[in-house]
């Protein structure tokens, strides 16, 4: 990657609905079966008085939209985020990042923000990111 590639103010945005299936899924991947993502009654008694789906579903939209922004061999190189309020299920997430400065090494740090379909911001902070370029075999 270098600066002509990506530059300050670039930015990608990706929307997703959560679903059931997504919190389904994300707990056999993540063997996370915490019964606020999976019991109403238990979730009921929480904060949140229902069930929430898993956090790290949010950041996983960080992944995608990186790739959206950085290109084809981009790696996440360190994160920094709040989890400002819950994902519930049926939320239509929209993953907003802007890339705030470029160093001369190709290291971009970037602006995330995660809103719901009710404009509340879901997540907030910042990743950093870098592009590697595969090398031909010779």
């Amino acid at each position: 990657m270098t600066q002509d590639i990506i530059q300050v103010g670039q930015s990608a945005c990706i929307t997703r609905t959560i679903t059931e299936q997504d919190i389904e899924t994300f707990a056999k991947l993540s063997l996370d079966r915490n019964p606020i993502h999976f019991d109403e009654a238990f979730a009921a008694g929480t904060l949140f008085g229902r069930r929430i789906a898993h956090g790290m579903l949010g950041m996983a939209l960080i992944s995608g939209a990186l790739t959206a922004l950085m290109g084809a061999g981009n790696i996440w190189i360190s994160s920094s985020v709040k989890f400002e309020k819950p994902i519930f299920i049926d939320d239509t997430l929209t993953c907003t990042l802007t890339v705030t400065e470029v160093t001369r090494r190709g290291m971009a740090d970037i602006k995330v923000l995660i809103e719901n379909d009710r404009a509340e911001i879901i997540i907030s902070g910042s990743v950093k990111s870098m592009r590697f370029v595969a090398r031909a075999c010779q």
